[in-house]
This record gives C-alpha cells, structure tokens and sequence, in this order.
C-alpha cells in the first residue's frame, strides 16, 4: 500500500473539495432527500408523480468548477471516512424542481491526483433538465489521462501493436 497516495489523496479532499460543500440537512441517501421532500407543501409535485424523473449526466465533469458553482445550493455531503475510499457524494437543491446527486471520484494515476464528478438530476420540467445539462456540459473534462491506453482483455490486435513496436 502507498501512504503517499492516501496522504495525497486525503489533502485533495480537505484542501479543494470540503472547503466549497455545506451540509445543512441530514439524509441516508438520495432516495432518502428525496422521500422527505416529497412531505412538504412545496414539494407535492414531486410526491404526485407516478414516476420520478431522475436522468443521468453522461459525461464526466470538472468537480471543481462544479463545486464552486454550486456551493450554494449545496444541501449535504458525505466525507469519505477513508481516503482510499475516493468518492464523496454530494447533494443540491438547484430549485424547487430540480435536484442533483453528484458523485466525486478520486485516484491517484502516474503520481497526479485525478478527479472527475458524475450527476443524477431529479427533474419536474424537461426545459430545467436540459439547461442543467448545457451547463454541466461546459464543465466538462477532456483529454485523457493515461500515458499509454492498454487493451481490455485478451483481444489484443497484434497488427496494431508491429505497427507502434
């Protein structure tokens, strides 16, 4: 085991990640903040529905640009009890028709901390939804962070690897 990448893991979560989240109300679960918003006057939409609307971003995105974004609206948090964990998750009210559960992955790869965040989005109208997603969208991470992809599996096509060689 390498202490160095728990230590540098833990110091991403304390130093970049924590400072930028609230936790204002206490829930097990997602499913759980949802349950009990589904109790309040406001919320009865929610209640209502036959099926929740929940969809799923499908793009990783930049947790520190979404995090800052949306500190405000930040309604809990789970911190990792292990930095080896390397996820955290995190909930937000966007508005009354609009809730998020976005999950923070983090690693260690060719000594860098590495991160991105993934989102399920609770929605009543699907113009919110959409716009949400335009706006997480430009919160995108790009590129790649392997030095040199390998292949999944035993199917190793030999050809492209004479070629490279």
């Amino acid at each position: 085991m390498n202490y160095d990448q728990l230590n540098k893991i833990h110091d991403y979560w304390r130093k970049d990640i924590l400072p930028h989240l609230i936790h204002q109300h206490t829930v097990n679960s997602y499913d759980d903040y949802l349950r009990k918003l589904s109790f309040l006057p406001s919320f009865k939409w929610l209640k209502d529905m036959e099926k929740v609307k929940i969809n799923r971003v499908l793009f990783a995105i930049d947790p520190h640009k979404l995090i800052k974004k949306y500190k405000s609206q930040c309604i809990t948090y789970n911190a990792p009890a292990k930095p080896e964990d390397g996820l955290m998750r995190v909930i937000y009210q966007l508005s009354p028709t609009l809730h998020m559960e976005v999950g923070i992955w983090v690693w260690i790869e060719h000594e860098i901390v590495q991160s991105y965040a993934s989102a399920f989005v609770c929605y009543n109208e699907e113009e919110d939804f959409l716009k949400l997603s335009d706006d997480l969208y430009k919160m995108r991470r790009e590129g790649n962070t392997e030095e040199k992809p390998t292949h999944p599996g035993f199917f190793i096509d030999r050809r492209v690897e004479e070629k490279t060689s």
